[in-house]
């Protein structure tokens, strides 16, 4: 006689731990697979180093000069009556000549210019790139980015304040003349930004100096009508006192105008002044050698990628032919699997 009510089944749970004796079973099934895989990862990251073109790296390094602007007369002057001014120290900074040397406005004049190069007469960088764009902006635009993303590398000394410039090409010669030219539009650029800032500091002194003279021929006028009214002032305190006043008050103002007009000369030197205002510490030499390929580490890598690749392609073949019953969903994939592999052969360890 059949139960009224159907018998419950007891399914035995299936074990989905993974154990490390399981693991290296795998490895060691699949070995050929893991071997093959390193070796053709690392031959092909050796061959694309070594194939790669050579390339020639060049460095130089330059230290920037205090502002002469933040020692002047003038900036002593307004500190004594409280007058904060900024001296312009952080556009002096390594920093600020890191971000300079790759700015466009430095490496489009790099990238415009004609250059000497061995074998190839003097010709410009946008031709010797061979970069094609439609239209001659467009290719002056690429030029500037080969330059900033793959030709120039900058860094900076914290504690030195030096700054270092490295070119990377596949030109000796142009290496060296390109770290030559960036270090020629940084003068260049630092020397017309002084030479603008003199030019307005002398603009603006002018003026004081004008301002400085009358207030002084009005505090001479004071003491000189004080003298002339009060002839026998020394015999008098409150006059004593007046006396002295307006004293201090003239010798104040000539003192004002005397710092005023240091300041207005010095200014006037410093907007004609030709000097640099970079301590070159390197300058930019031609390359001996074409740079180290590294071919160790690119070996080295390649043996370390491609066997992760060997192993992630050890596991996914076992996965795909180890057979597992009870998941329909499972067997349903290898069944299309094993329909493809025959349209399609594939390689398994």
């Amino acid at each position: 006689m059949t139960d009224a009510y159907p018998s419950t089944v007891q399914h035995r749970p299936v074990d989905d731990e993974i154990s490390l004796w399981e693991v290296l079973a795998v490895l060691l099934r699949r070995r050929g697979t893991i071997v093959l895989t390193t070796v053709l990862v690392s031959a092909l990251a050796v061959a694309v180093t070594f194939l790669r073109a050579e390339t020639y790296t060049t460095a130089a390094a330059f230290r920037p000069q205090g502002s002469e602007a933040s020692a002047s007369q003038l900036l002593a002057l307004a500190s004594q009556f409280g007058v904060n001014v900024p001296t312009g120290g952080e556009e002096a900074s390594p920093a600020f000549y890191a971000e300079l040397l790759t700015s466009r406005e430095i490496l489009s004049r790099a990238a415009a210019r004609p250059y000497d190069v061995e074998g190839e007469g003097t010709v410009l960088l946008k031709d010797l790139l061979e970069i094609e764009e439609d239209t001659e902006p467009l290719r002056d635009d690429q030029t500037i980015e080969w330059l900033r993303d793959e030709a120039v590398s900058v860094s900076t000394g914290r504690e030195t304040g030096t700054v270092t410039l490295r070119i990377t090409t596949e030109w000796p010669d142009l290496s060296q003349a390109i770290a030559n030219e960036l270090l020629t539009e940084v003068a260049r650029f630092n020397l017309n930004t002084r030479q603008s800032q003199a030019a307005s500091e002398r603009t603006f002194i002018e003026s004081r100096v004008r301002e400085a003279e009358k207030e002084l021929d009005a505090a001479e006028d004071s003491l000189r009508l004080f003298l002339e009214a009060n002839r026998q002032w020394q015999n008098s305190p409150l006059l004593v006192f007046r006396q002295e006043g307006l004293q201090r008050e003239v010798t104040l103002r000539q003192s004002v105008l005397t710092t005023l007009v240091q300041s207005y000369e010095q200014a006037r030197i410093s907007e004609v002044r030709d000097t640099p205002v970079i301590t070159v510490l390197q300058t930019p030499f031609l390359p001996p050698g074409p740079d180290d390929r590294r071919l160790l580490l690119s070996a080295v890598l390649g043996i370390v990628l491609g066997g992760m690749s060997g192993i992630v392609l050890a596991f996914v073949v076992e996965a795909f032919r180890r057979p597992h019953a009870g998941d329909p969903a499972r067997q349903d994939f290898q069944e299309t699997w094993a329909g493809l592999k025959r349209s399609i052969p594939f390689v398994g360890g």
